[in-house]
């Protein structure tokens, strides 16, 4: 009687034991929020795939506001919505948000499209902008719009069946949606309906929300994708080396010369360039610190304004899709100009400066080269470095002895002793 009773207790406490994982079960699982934004790359094709392949996602929305596909190769991507069996939906969204080229395609390839209120979709050729500006994967080719829809309501543009504000309006709306995939059909179950303290029913989401975001090296390289950005630094590149160049600093302005133009180098290497226009931005540069050399900011400079302008403006080839904004390129021309202006002219004339040497006292004496004076470069008279001219352009290398002839402000004007 009591192996019975024991055995019988036995099996109760299994059953009871077992409910709460019959539970876990059957509980929907998370929803996944794949989020990258700006014009798109093979890193951020990658990284939409890997969130695809989250194992434990009910549904994964892709959230888009891309200005097209730069670069990259979308077939496996295209090919994964076809075979996933989780359920993949997207979302053009906040207001304002675009979807152009092959991240427009990519809403009639998922299992349900949604958009806020006000997002731009459309301009569907090129699917992949590449130099050549060519049309890339055609077995998945959507409507050829050589215009953008600005949505308003689910009949704004076909593939759309969701208008909803917010991220979390949008998935609370995919609750009870029959969601396709390779493979079966899935009913989601993202939302419940509660009842208020006023008597309200409330809909909230019911389901646990991932926000997946690229790695941190995915997202640093990325700044460069940005046409807008690709420029500034390059701009901020060559800036920060002629400052490092004249004002002889510490190596701070090297670093962040070279990191700016890494940055830019990466977007260079992802955007449809004009590279005619790189080198018009390049050669105002020039200009700039050609002026500066020569102590007066005049015709050149207003020349490399021109040509820093018109580059910027043109600095990439991305029709409709991918362009550069003409204010963020007056913004960042401006900066270069008050940088050498002001920033470039105070510094450098402030370390150069050297209070516990007399300058009237300089003519005459002697000291060493630092750089080529061609004409123009530094020199070390009594150790400390001066800005210095070669008189009448006479040929002085690197380590070869000078002689100050005359102070001009900051500048001396210096020539090889005469023996």
């Amino acid at each position: 009687m009591l192996r019975r009773l024991s055995f019988f207790l036995f099996v109760i406490a299994a059953v009871v034991g077992a409910i709460p994982a019959v539970a876990q079960d059957d509980a929907a699982g998370p929803v996944v929020v794949a989020d990258v934004r700006g014009p798109l790359d093979q890193r951020g094709l990658d990284f939409m795939v890997d969130a695809i392949g989250t194992e434990d996602a009910q549904v994964v929305v892709l959230k888009l506001d891309n200005p097209g596909i730069a670069s990259g190769d979308l077939a496996d991507l295209f090919r994964l919505l076809e075979t996933s069996a989780t359920p993949v939906v997207a979302w053009v969204g906040p207001e304002r948000a675009v979807a152009y080229g092959g991240v427009a395609q990519l809403l009639n390839q998922v299992a349900v499209a949604g958009a806020a209120p006000g997002a731009r979709i459309g301009f569907t050729a090129p699917t992949v902008v590449d130099d050549t500006l060519t049309v890339i994967a055609g077995e998945w080719a959507w409507e050829l719009r050589e215009d953008e829809v600005v949505i308003e309501d689910v009949d704004s543009l076909e593939p759309i069946e969701i208008v909803q504000p917010t991220i979390g309006q949008f998935i609370a709306a995919l609750d009870g949606m029959e969601a396709n995939t390779g493979s079966r059909s899935v009913v989601l179950e993202t939302a419940t309906e509660i009842v208020l303290d006023d008597g309200t029913v409330a809909t909230v989401s019911s389901v646990e929300v991932r926000f997946l975001k690229p790695t941190l090296l995915t997202r640093f390289l990325r700044l460069g994708t940005r046409p807008d950005a690709a420029f500034f630094f390059l701009v901020a590149g060559l800036a920060a080396a002629a400052f490092e160049f004249y004002a002889a600093g510490a190596g701070v302005a090297a670093a962040v010369a070279v990191l700016s133009l890494f940055l830019a180098g990466y977007g260079f290497a992802t955007l449809p360039m004009n590279w005619w226009a790189v080198v018009l931005a390049v050669l105002g540069m020039g200009l700039y610190t050609w002026d500066f050399q020569r102590h007066e900011l005049g015709i050149r400079s207003i020349v490399g304004t021109i040509l820093l302008l018109w580059g910027g403006l043109w600095f990439v080839g991305g029709t409709a899709q991918i362009s550069t904004k003409w204010w963020t390129v007056v913004i960042t021309v401006a900066g270069i100009m008050l940088f050498y202006l002001f920033a470039m002219t105070t510094i450098v004339r402030s370390r150069f400066g050297t209070p516990t040497i007399g300058r009237e006292h300089l003519v005459g004496m002697t000291g060493t080269a630092e750089t080529a004076l061609q004409p123009d470069g530094v020199v070390v008279i009594d150790g400390a470095r001066w800005r210095a001219r070669a008189h009448r352009a006479a040929a002085v290398e690197p380590g070869s002895p000078v002689e100050v002839l005359a102070v001009e402000g900051t500048t001396l004007q210096v020539a090889p002793p005469v023996e």
